[in-house]
């Protein structure tokens, strides 16, 4: 039964009985702090596999990643993890990048972070949200004929790939190549998506 059924048969049930729906099972997600935490527990190991000077070890504690944020948190499509993007500063530098976090027990841990496949929207969830945008965009429109045009567009435009997606270098967004077009044209432009409690999201705008 599809979500949207269930809603319907709760709604109709709603005077007979409590009626709780959800799209999938409940999933804990980390803290900032469990994820600093579990990244320093990382961290520390690779320390404590690798003997060096105190010199040595000073330099690399210097280094030691700091996580500023923890965004867009949802489960993981395979396995008991959860994909989060972390803006995280080691020395100097501060990027956003994808980090992958397992709850073992009651700790969260980092399992091995290589290869590890960014997460995107499907086709129909990012034709809705650039439907969307293009109908906010025709609601700023003062005239009335340009707005009808974005209207149209919105309504006609179909999303044909989603690829080359990845984390943002300077903001904690997902990034994709988008295709659309209504037709006759088509054309390529770059959208930025966020989750919020696990749900794709057009990115705000900066």
């Amino acid at each position: 039964m599809t979500l949207s059924r269930r809603l319907r048969r709760c709604l109709a049930l709603s005077a007979l009985l409590p009626c709780v729906t959800t799209n999938a099972a409940s999933t804990a997600m980390p803290s900032l702090q469990q994820a600093q935490a579990a990244m320093d527990r990382m961290f520390d190991q690779a320390i404590a596999d690798r003997p060096a000077s105190d010199s040595s070890r000073l330099v690399a504690e210097t280094f030691r990643p700091r996580l500023q944020a923890l965004d867009s948190c949802a489960a993981a499509e395979a396995g008991d993890a959860v994909d989060c993007i972390a803006t995280a500063s080691a020395g100097i530098n501060s990027r956003p990048q994808l980090l992958r976090l397992a709850l073992v027990g009651d700790v969260w841990t980092l399992p091995d972070q290589r290869d590890v496949p960014v997460p995107a929207p499907s086709k129909d969830r990012v034709q809705a949200l650039l439907r969307e945008r293009i109908a906010a965009q025709a609601q700023q429109q003062a005239d009335p004929a340009l707005r009808a045009r974005y209207e149209q567009a919105a309504g006609a435009l179909q999303v044909q790939d989603v690829r080359n997606c990845d984390v943002a270098s300077d903001k904690a967004v997902i990034e994709c190549t988008v295709r659309a077009g209504d037709g006759n044209e088509h054309g390529e432009q770059s959208m930025a998506f966020v989750r919020v409690d696990g749900q794709w999201q057009n990115a705000p705008a900066d």
